[in-house]
Protein backbone atom coordinates (compact mmCIF):
# COMPACT_ATOMS: atom_id res chain seq x y z
CA UNK A 1 0.00 0.00 0.00
CA UNK A 2 1.53 3.29 -0.92
CA UNK A 3 0.74 6.72 1.60
CA UNK A 4 -0.35 9.65 -0.27
CA UNK A 5 0.86 13.30 0.64
CA UNK A 6 3.61 15.26 0.57
CA UNK A 7 6.50 15.23 2.54
CA UNK A 8 7.81 17.36 4.51
CA UNK A 9 10.64 18.61 2.26
CA UNK A 10 8.15 19.06 -0.66
CA UNK A 11 6.33 21.48 2.11
CA UNK A 12 8.78 23.58 3.08
CA UNK A 13 9.90 24.46 -0.58
CA UNK A 14 6.12 25.53 -1.27
CA UNK A 15 6.65 28.04 1.95
CA UNK A 16 9.85 29.13 0.60
CA UNK A 17 8.75 30.53 -2.39
CA UNK A 18 5.93 31.70 -1.34
CA UNK A 19 7.57 33.98 1.57
CA UNK A 20 10.13 34.83 -1.42
CA UNK A 21 7.14 35.95 -3.40
CA UNK A 22 5.83 37.76 -0.50
CA UNK A 23 8.95 39.54 0.04
CA UNK A 24 8.49 40.92 -3.95
CA UNK A 25 5.62 41.82 -3.90
CA UNK A 26 5.53 44.03 -0.42
CA UNK A 27 8.66 45.59 -1.59
CA UNK A 28 6.98 46.62 -5.00
CA UNK A 29 3.78 47.78 -2.50
CA UNK A 30 6.01 50.06 -0.67
CA UNK A 31 7.84 51.67 -3.54
CA UNK A 32 4.30 52.35 -5.33
CA UNK A 33 3.23 53.76 -1.73
CA UNK A 34 6.17 56.33 -1.92
CA UNK A 35 6.01 57.21 -5.30
CA UNK A 36 1.92 57.65 -5.10
CA UNK A 37 2.25 60.10 -2.16
CA UNK A 38 5.02 62.05 -3.59
CA UNK A 39 2.98 62.14 -6.96
CA UNK A 40 -0.01 63.67 -4.58
CA UNK A 41 2.63 67.13 -3.94
CA UNK A 42 1.68 67.51 -7.35
CA UNK A 43 -2.19 67.66 -7.38
CA UNK A 44 -1.72 69.92 -4.19
CA UNK A 45 0.51 72.55 -6.05
CA UNK A 46 -1.68 72.61 -9.30
CA UNK A 47 -5.07 73.06 -7.14
CA UNK A 48 -2.65 76.10 -5.38
CA UNK A 49 -2.49 77.88 -9.06
CA UNK A 50 -5.65 77.14 -10.47
CA UNK A 51 -7.09 78.63 -7.31
CA UNK A 52 -4.81 81.39 -7.90
CA UNK A 53 -5.59 81.68 -11.54
CA UNK A 54 -9.29 81.90 -10.99
CA UNK A 55 -9.15 84.28 -8.19
CA UNK A 56 -7.07 86.51 -10.29
CA UNK A 57 -9.51 86.34 -13.50
CA UNK A 58 -12.76 87.61 -11.03
CA UNK A 59 -10.54 90.01 -9.26
CA UNK A 60 -7.80 90.78 -10.73
CA UNK A 61 -6.40 93.67 -7.91
CA UNK A 62 -6.50 90.35 -5.35
CA UNK A 63 -3.34 90.33 -3.78
CA UNK A 64 -3.60 87.65 -0.92
CA UNK A 65 -2.90 84.35 -2.52
CA UNK A 66 -1.83 82.95 1.35
CA UNK A 67 -5.54 83.28 2.13
CA UNK A 68 -6.82 80.54 -0.66
CA UNK A 69 -7.87 77.40 0.43
CA UNK A 70 -5.76 75.38 -1.87
CA UNK A 71 -2.91 77.04 -0.73
CA UNK A 72 -3.35 76.37 2.86
CA UNK A 73 -1.62 73.04 4.87
CA UNK A 74 -4.11 70.46 3.93
CA UNK A 75 -5.07 69.22 6.88
CA UNK A 76 -6.11 65.30 5.88
CA UNK A 77 -2.51 64.26 4.90
CA UNK A 78 0.18 63.31 6.87
CA UNK A 79 3.39 63.69 5.03
CA UNK A 80 2.79 67.31 3.07
CA UNK A 81 4.81 69.81 4.54
CA UNK A 82 4.49 72.82 2.61
CA UNK A 83 2.32 74.50 -0.31
CA UNK A 84 3.79 78.14 -1.21
CA UNK A 85 2.68 80.12 -3.99
CA UNK A 86 5.18 82.82 -5.29
CA UNK A 87 2.65 86.12 -5.73
CA UNK A 88 2.56 86.80 -8.73
CA UNK A 89 3.04 89.98 -10.83
CA UNK A 90 0.86 89.80 -13.28
CA UNK A 91 -2.09 87.31 -14.07
CA UNK A 92 -0.29 85.06 -15.96
CA UNK A 93 2.55 84.42 -13.68
CA UNK A 94 2.18 82.04 -11.59
CA UNK A 95 4.62 79.39 -9.40
CA UNK A 96 3.67 77.28 -6.44
CA UNK A 97 5.85 74.42 -4.86
CA UNK A 98 4.83 71.88 -2.52
CA UNK A 99 7.38 69.88 0.18
CA UNK A 100 6.53 66.96 2.41
CA UNK A 101 8.36 64.25 3.59
CA UNK A 102 7.48 60.74 2.47
CA UNK A 103 9.02 57.50 3.50
CA UNK A 104 11.88 59.45 5.65
CA UNK A 105 12.86 61.22 2.47
CA UNK A 106 11.93 65.23 1.30
CA UNK A 107 10.27 65.31 -1.95
CA UNK A 108 9.56 69.06 -3.85
CA UNK A 109 7.47 69.65 -6.49
CA UNK A 110 6.89 73.08 -8.19
CA UNK A 111 4.07 73.77 -10.47
CA UNK A 112 4.02 77.38 -12.76
CA UNK A 113 1.21 77.96 -15.01
CA UNK A 114 2.12 77.99 -19.01
CA UNK A 115 0.44 81.00 -20.75
CA UNK A 116 0.45 79.79 -24.15
CA UNK A 117 -0.74 76.36 -23.30
CA UNK A 118 -3.30 77.54 -20.48
CA UNK A 119 -2.13 75.00 -18.57
CA UNK A 120 -0.51 74.26 -15.59
CA UNK A 121 2.92 72.42 -15.70
CA UNK A 122 4.42 70.49 -12.73
CA UNK A 123 7.95 69.16 -12.38
CA UNK A 124 7.75 65.25 -11.46
CA UNK A 125 9.04 64.91 -7.62
CA UNK A 126 12.26 65.17 -6.78
CA UNK A 127 13.98 64.32 -3.67
CA UNK A 128 15.76 67.60 -1.87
Amino acid sequence: MRKKGFTLIELMVVIAIIAILAAIALTSYRAYMRKAQAKELMTFARACIQEAIAQCTSDPNFTDFTSLDACKQPRDTRYITNIAITPPTTCSDYSASASGNVGGTTYQVTCTYDTTRDDVVCSAPRAT
